[in-house]
């Protein structure tokens, strides 16, 4: 059984013990930053200082469940806007209006503002926003209350686009296989991916686009000029739409369109789905693109993997996917663009049951993204093929600045040896001695062979190492 889970609006704030929180809610608040730790806000006194909170859903939430008893439309009421005042709110609902406040919270509809008293205990409701995953599927939702396209109107249309693009033409086959009588619905076994006709239609519109654009000569199409062409405007891509376009192209995201950059890559055992939108990393060739806007607050996901390994150069990351079948079918191997990103925090801090794994580059920088990844997990992350005698082997990287970068990198290796553990405290005292950077390129003969081996150790009960190293 893989764990579900869910990004959501908690991320990134902290929990405020306050009084008269209802039941299946709790109160966040956005952290202050000291000393590079996220704390709570406190006066000169160290008492909590907290004027206003957040109620959030306490646990998992559905993508989209709206409250048994809210009417359609009433809930189409709350989806037109991003941002409802108090005021607006009790004029709409009247005595109830607390009572249905709370219950969109915990569907995970709405993020309700609330005061709090000196007492830090709850005071009056302020406004109320659409959660982003709530507000990323408000357009959809709406057409689907409203009922306000013709079906067969509307699929003439999409099959009049497909018409010339015989790159699609599997998928025109399937759309003209719908029966007339049908609702708006997604062909099934659509490459897609998607079950929303919103999602859909936008999808296959920017595919055909795309294809049409290629066969004109364009070897490079972006994303403002692909949205503004086919989505109505040059800022309108949604990740759900993201998502389903690469999935009818049968390429990553990123690939396809430029200006877009996939924030975190991840192969092994685990699916993704935002909105209606679905992608699988263990099944995916070679790998599954997550894209950047809307990761940390929306997206839906089932693991099973036995641990998860950070790899930090994109060449090494897809060397491993390609190479390494036995590895991704245990391991979730995740690149996140070489740094710490608040994205791989929040995947990697929702599996808190497995062994983390980093194999990065053996220099510096590679240290301190091992030091800074476990101290933001608030768990041991091991380093595995970084070890002292591998860099010692060199050839070392070409510097563009060989002095400064050097020096540069003495100064932050000698900053974390005094940070770090066993191996990776011998590789920052050899790197604090000479500056020297070894990419983990060069390990492709001497670590990648073996890094199934070198990470099965972690998996046994007696491997846990408080130091956060491998050896």
């Amino acid at each position: 059984m893989g764990q579900r889970l869910l990004f959501g609006e908690a991320y990134g704030r902290l929990e405020v013990s306050v009084d008269g929180v209802p039941s299946g809610l709790r109160a966040v608040t956005i952290p202050v930053k000291r000393s590079g730790e996220a704390r709570l806000p406190r006066d000169r006194r160290r008492r909590l200082r907290v004027q206003e909170v957040d109620l959030v859903a306490d646990g998992s939430v559905g993508l989209f469940e709206p409250p048994a008893g809210l009417a359609p439309n009433d809930l189409l009421w709350v989806l037109r806007a991003e941002r409802r005042s108090w005021d607006v709110v009790t004029r709409r609902f009247g005595v109830e209006a607390e009572q249905m406040a709370n219950a969109l919270v915990r569907c995970g509809g709405v993020v309700l503002r609330r005061e709090v008293d000196e007492l830090l205990a709850l005071g009056r409701p302020i406004r109320w926003c659409l959660t982003e995953s709530w507000s990323q599927q408000a357009p959809e939702r709406m057409l689907e209350l409203l009922g306000a396209r013709e079906p067969r109107r509307a699929r003439a249309e999409l099959l009049a686009v497909l018409a010339s693009v015989a790159n699609l033409d599997s998928e025109r086959g399937l759309l003209e296989d719908v029966p007339d009588h049908a609702g708006l619905v997604v062909p099934e076994s659509s490459r897609s991916g998607t079950r929303a006709w919103s999602v859909y239609e936008a999808a296959v519109r920017a595919a055909a686009e795309w294809w049409t654009l290629r066969a004109q000569g364009e070897e490079e199409v972006t994303l403002k000029q692909l949205a503004a062409s086919t989505l109505g405007g040059s800022k309108r891509w949604t990740p759900q739409q993201q998502v389903a376009f690469a999935n009818l192209l049968g390429m990553e995201f990123e690939e396809a369109v430029h200006e877009e950059e996939t924030d975190l890559r991840v192969k092994g055992p685990l699916s993704w789905s935002i909105g209606e939108v679905a992608a699988d990393a263990s099944v995916a060739r070679p790998w599954v693109g997550l894209p950047a806007r809307g990761l940390r607050l929306v997206g839906q996901a089932t693991c099973w993997a036995e641990g998860i390994l950070v790899i930090e150069n994109s060449d090494t990351f897809g060397a491993v996917c390609r190479r390494l079948p036995e590895l991704t079918a245990r391991w979730l191997c995740v690149w996140g663009r070489g740094y710490v990103s608040d994205q791989l925090v929040a995947l990697l801090a929702w599996l808190p049951s497995m062994p983390v794994a980093a194999w990065c580059d053996l220099d510096a920088d590679g240290i301190a993204i091992v030091h800074g990844l476990a101290g933001k997990l608030g768990r041991p992350v091991h380093a595995v093929g970084m070890e002292a005698a591998e860099w010692r082997r060199g050839p070392y990287r070409k510097r563009k600045d060989p002095e400064a970068d050097r020096a540069a990198d003495r100064k932050l290796a000698a900053e974390l040896a005094g940070q770090v553990a066993d191996d990776l405290r011998e590789l920052a005292l050899a790197v604090a001695a000479s500056g020297e950077s070894f990419e983990q390129e060069n390990q492709y003969t001497s670590v990648l062979p073996r890094l199934p081996e070198l990470l099965t150790p972690l998996l046994e009960p007696a491997s846990t190492d408080p130091s956060g190293t491998w050896r």
